[in-house]
């Protein structure tokens, strides 16, 4: 191993270094300098490379350095901390910056959605931001409030959001138990907790961690443990993942007018919440803690009582919480859209399913299915993310998904024609219909709307969205879209065109130049603007065999539409010459105006590439097959004679004999030839389904591709009663919302007057009361508190019980569990000691389980006693001794996996399950593999809500 060859004073404090004669050599010095030379060090194994490392204490050793790959964007050194890594230049993987993960969730008994990741405009565009806690949030101990903690956090948001709204919530000496949810103990402040912080709006919760849950003399309960505190806070994250909510956590603070027990307890549970909320935790403890003596708040920073901070500490704690929270919501500036990908089965080929091109997409609503799907970022920069976990549909549609493609985006200029054109295939059936629609934009109309071509007319100038849905012959669906962007025809602007021909071919709205060019010169003026054409001389065409024309070639769509009408392609003018000879002359035009030329051919035998110039300017097409490519001159600028020179000819370096022409389009653009106005894009945003009284938040993106947009105007096009609070923002908070579906509609307006406009659906629901449900799974009796204990073996017949709220819950039919042996469940298993995070459920419901050796997913649980059209949360966890257990669990369609090895937290959880009209939701739980052995329940929580 060797080190740099221009080394400069290393210090080498070296103990011994063995030779293979086992021999000591020996440094004595305490240092060495080498200059201009190299340091060769050899280990005993010459062939193994490895690294040198400092030990400390004056000693170095020769490590071996081995990688280990542990995935797509992770190599750890072994017996080393793992670091990430990222690769350079478009296409490669980059790793999240937080997790990014995929859910589904039903909208009603026909659409579900996909949700990924978060939004920036959540915090920077009219944030409501709740703050529950003790007295440290409160902000009572410091000079003034706006010098607290949140104090300073409200002025920031003011300064960098629009209109944001923050709401204290924290109260003087309360802990942890006084925040939880409602009805979840005889201490919680209804006032001022998690439920009431979330019933106002709230979509950012802010939580002040009260050191008071180490008080052994709190009124509320006294101390409590470090596993009830985990355990309460885990209580209101899940009432915050419920609302929609996202939660964010200072870690404990230091105070030393506690014992020393409880001081001690601080400072593990900030260890704790940095662990579990990682990203998402302000840690302060090591800032605010005295470096002369731990486990003690600094004196300079306290107010004098050991407790509460003063100015400076509220500032110091303050910084950390900012930084999280813009560290979390600006963590995906770099991100240009999202890709999602369906497979139809778990295992099965992923394929492009829809791209979203907006950052803040963050959400797809789609028909209700059970295939798979998987969704990364793209950035800017080309790279991608590495992909999502795998979410199932909650449908039980099965078979094989067709696959379709609505062809290329398009930008067309009225008052041209429109075709769209969708390729389809399927993996093993066939297709049977096409249909296509409007997604977005003003008025349109199919001419076949039911093909796989058609032609769509009646534009308007503006925006808009297509979509082909194809169906096979196993009724499953699939669609993508097409996005078309519609230029208005140009103000007092004059368009000829022109098509060639050997005889007399004329087609509509063209001027016919025929004949042979090399013969005479051909010429044709447009009757309407005045426009003319003429092919200079008859030296500047090259002929073969006499001809310089032809009639009748075949035409094809190459897959790109048609650049002009399909007819006036199959005629050609064409010419031999390999250099750049005038052979045609635009007259009639306006000096001083600018013009747009596009030149077009079509040939049969290959290759045709033509070359064109205009104005010193050169572009070529392959005139082979060709339907859509052309050589496009914009902004050509007239002379003084109003003559325009062209020249068409073959491109000899492509072996290439010939130059062909089909047609000519001419348009002298008006005014001093400066552009027609764009019309500005918007995105209302997607839909949304909100709780009552909870207020929606709708937020519009809008751009102008010439301009800048003006105006936006939010109105109500269906829906009761609403209120819009901001209908000329960007973003507008509703209120006043009764329950039912409403449609608003966001206008915008560009700097030149033009407008466009997107529609957004809100689904109010009325509030409703939670009931749950909670079940643990024995051989024989095992009761535990608030738990119904099924007990027997599930294979030998049907176990159930039903919960005082009347939710129930039974194991479906012997033959769901293939048993081991003659049992199916088990008791007294093991449950590991609390490593100070706590356990999902009670340990004494990880004690017995019930199990199946299948490894297919049969449901083997059924949900009963729910009301229908409601939404359930299910938890399903299990204990197992030996090892693997990766458990599998199946609800909807939707899968889950856990390793219930010596398990204490690890679950299977999905929430916004829609309860059908039977009201029974099936679970499957199995083995992953032969491997995993068997799958296992050891309690189920159901929530409805």
């Amino acid at each position: 191993m060797k080190t740099m060859k221009s080394l400069i004073g290393i210090v080498l404090l070296f103990v011994t270094q063995q030779t293979f004669s086992q021999s000591n050599l020996k440094v004595t010095q305490d240092s060495i300098k080498i200059q201009r030379a190299e340091l060769v060090i050899e280990n005993q194994s010459r062939d193994v490379k490895g690294i040198l490392q400092n030990m400390g204490g004056g000693r170095t050793e020769f490590r071996i350095l081995q990688l280990e790959n542990l995935g797509d964007t992770a190599i750890a050194i072994k017996g080393q901390d793992t670091m990430a890594f990222r690769g350079s230049g478009a296409g490669t993987t980059i790793q999240s910056p937080v997790p990014f993960s995929l859910s589904v969730q039903a909208i009603n008994s026909t659409q579900q959605r996909l949700k990924w990741w978060k939004s920036p405009q959540d915090l920077y565009v009219l944030p409501k931001v709740g703050v529950i806690g003790g007295s440290q949030g409160k902000g009572a101990f410091t000079s003034t409030y706006r010098n607290s903690i949140i104090g300073r956090l409200t002025t920031y948001l003011e300064q960098v959001a629009s209109s944001p709204v923050v709401t204290n919530y924290c109260q003087n000496g309360y802990n942890t138990r006084q925040l939880l949810p409602n009805g979840s103990n005889q201490w919680v402040d209804a006032n001022n907790n998690i439920t009431k912080a979330l019933t106002d709006g709230n979509k950012i919760i802010i939580l002040v961690t009260p050191s008071n849950d180490a008080d052994p003399n709190n009124p509320a309960g006294g101390a409590t443990s470090l596993t009830e505190t985990m355990a309460n806070i885990a209580a209101i994250e899940d009432a915050c993942v419920k609302s929609g909510a996202t939660l964010f956590v200072f870690s404990g603070f230091p105070r030393h007018d506690f014992a020393q027990a409880a001081r001690v307890q601080q400072a593990d549970l900030s260890q704790l919440l940095l662990k579990q909320f990682g990203s998402r935790c302000a840690y302060v403890y090591k800032l605010l803690e005295d470096p002369a003596n731990p486990y003690r708040i600094n004196p300079v920073l306290h107010t004098g009582d050991g407790a509460h901070l003063n100015d400076q500490g509220a500032l110091i704690a303050y910084v950390p919480m900012r930084d999280v929270l813009v560290g979390y919501y600006t963590s995906n500036t770099q991100v240009s859209g999202y890709e999602v990908q369906r497979a139809g089965s778990l295992n099965g080929g992923f394929v492009n399913f829809q791209t979203v091109n907006t950052p803040d997409g963050n959400s797809l609503n789609l028909a209700v299915d059970n295939a798979f799907y998987r969704v990364r970022f793209r950035q800017y920069d080309g790279r991608y993310s590495n992909w999502s976990n795998i979410v199932q549909g909650i449908g039980t549609v099965t078979g094989t998904y067709p696959i379709v493609n609505a062809g290329p985006d398009k930008v067309i200029t009225l008052p041209a024609t429109l075709e769209l054109s969708a390729s389809a295939s399927d993996p093993v059936g066939t297709i049977t219909s096409y249909q296509w629609t409007k997604l977005e934009g003003s008025s349109a109309t199919f001419l076949s709307s039911t093909s796989s071509t058609t032609v769509v007319q009646n534009l308007t100038a503006g925006t808009y969205v297509f979509r082909c849905t194809v169906t096979n012959n196993s009724g499953l669906q699939a669609s993508d879209d097409v996005t078309v962007t519609v230029n208005a025809s140009p103000v007092n602007s004059r368009t000829a065109r022109f098509n060639f021909s050997l005889t007399s071919k004329p087609v509509a709205s063209y001027t016919n130049l025929f004949g042979n060019p090399h013969m005479a010169v051909l010429t044709g003026t447009d009757p309407v603007t005045g426009i003319g054409l003429n092919t200079v001389a008859t030296s500047a065409w090259s002929t073969s065999t006499g001809n310089t024309a032809l009639d009748n070639m075949a035409v094809v769509n190459d897959g790109g539409n048609f650049a002009v009408d399909q007819a006036v392609l199959a005629n050609v003018f064409y010419t031999g010459h390999h250099s750049a000879t005038t052979n045609f002359n635009v007259t009639g035009l306006t000096p001083g105006k600018l013009c747009k030329i596009l030149v077009i051919g079509n040939a049969v035998s290959s290759p045709r590439v033509t070359k064109v110039t205009v104005n010193g300017q050169t572009q070529q097409y392959n005139a082979t097959q060709n339907s859509s490519k052309a050589a496009i001159f914009d902004q050509v600028p007239v002379p003084t004679n109003g003559i325009v020179e062209i020249a068409a000819y073959a491109h000899d370096q492509d072996g290439t004999p010939y130059g062909v022409i089909s047609a000519i389009v001419v348009e002298e653009l008006p005014g001093d030839g400066s552009p027609v106005n764009q019309f500005p894009t918007v995105n209302a945003g997607y839909d949304q389904t909100v709780s009552l009284p909870g207020n929606p938040i709708l937020t519009a993106t809008a751009s102008d591709p010439d301009g800048t947009v003006d105006t936006y105007l939010w109105t109500k096009i269906s829906g009761g009663n609403a209120t819009i609070n901001s209908p000329n923002a960007a973003s507008t908070i509703i209120s006043g919302l009764s329950s039912g579906t409403y449609v608003f509609r966001c206008t915008v307006t560009d700097n030149k007057g033009g407008t466009a406009f997107d529609d957004v659906q809100i689904i109010a629901t009325s509030p409703s009361t939670t009931r749950t449900g909670s079940f643990n799974f024995s051989y024989t009796s095992n009761p535990v508190s608030g738990f119904v204990n099924v007990t027997g073996y599930p294979h030998l017949g049907v176990c159930s019980g039903t919960s005082a709220s009347g939710i129930g819950i039974n194991t479906i039919a012997a033959s769901a569990y293939a048993p081991n042996g003659a049992i199916s469940a088990l008791n007294g298993i093991s449950v590991p000691s609390d490593d100070g995070q706590g356990f999902v459920v009670p340990v004494d419901a990880l004690r017995g389980v019930f199990f199946t050796v299948a490894y297919s997913p049969v449901e083997n649980l059924e949900v009963t006693g729910l009301t229908p059209g409601k939404y359930c949360k299910i938890l399903l966890t299990a204990n197992a001794t030996s090892s693997p257990r990766n458990n599998m669990v199946r609800v909807n369609g939707q899968v889950k996996q856990f390793n219930a090895t010596q398990n204490r937290r690890n679950a299977a959880i999905f929430d916004f399950v829609l309860v059908p009209a039977d009201g029974k939701v099936r679970i499957a739980f199995y083995a992953e593999n032969t491997t995993s052995y068997a799958g296992l329940v050891s309690a189920v929580v159901v929530d409805e809500y």
